[in-house]
């Protein structure tokens, strides 16, 4: 959650903008935390025509509060997941664009560091950065 957010405030950054803590709705990752976030966002006088929320379980929760309003998704307003948890994202409908998290790669570099590590070899880092493609799907 912590680097999901640095990105987010580096990309408003990058492109110019200011970073408006009243549009960032932090919570719980479970569906009942993204209705209740998306109901606070979607109430502004300026409501957002996009949310991208921190996982797809959160987005799950964005729709029902999206669609309470009698709001179109992606005609009314855009939504963007994260994870690529497909039981949730492809079937939603819409079918929800997310960011997929590429599991067997990050198992595959813990596996490599684990065994560095009982080698008794050091780390070059204990951070690692992979890339996690866009999935897109009908919510944008």
């Amino acid at each position: 959650a912590v680097g999901r957010r640095q990105g987010y405030e580096q990309a408003l950054r990058e492109a110019g903008l200011p970073v408006d803590e009243g549009l960032i709705a932090p919570g719980h990752a479970t569906a009942d935390a993204g209705y209740t976030a998306a109901r606070a966002l979607l109430d502004r006088p300026d409501r957002p025509t996009a949310l991208f929320c921190g996982n797809d379980r959160t987005a799950m929760g964005a729709y029902d509060a999206i669609k309470e309003r009698g709001l179109r998704i992606p005609d009314d307003i855009a939504v963007i997941g994260f994870d690529n948890q497909e039981l949730i994202a492809a079937y939603l409908r819409p079918g929800l664009t997310t960011v997929a998290l590429p599991f067997e790669l990050m198992g595959a570099k813990g596996v490599d560091m684990l065994g560095a590590l009982t080698a008794g070899e050091p780390l070059d880092t204990t951070q690692v950065t992979v890339d996690c493609p866009l999935i897109e799907r009908s919510s944008v």
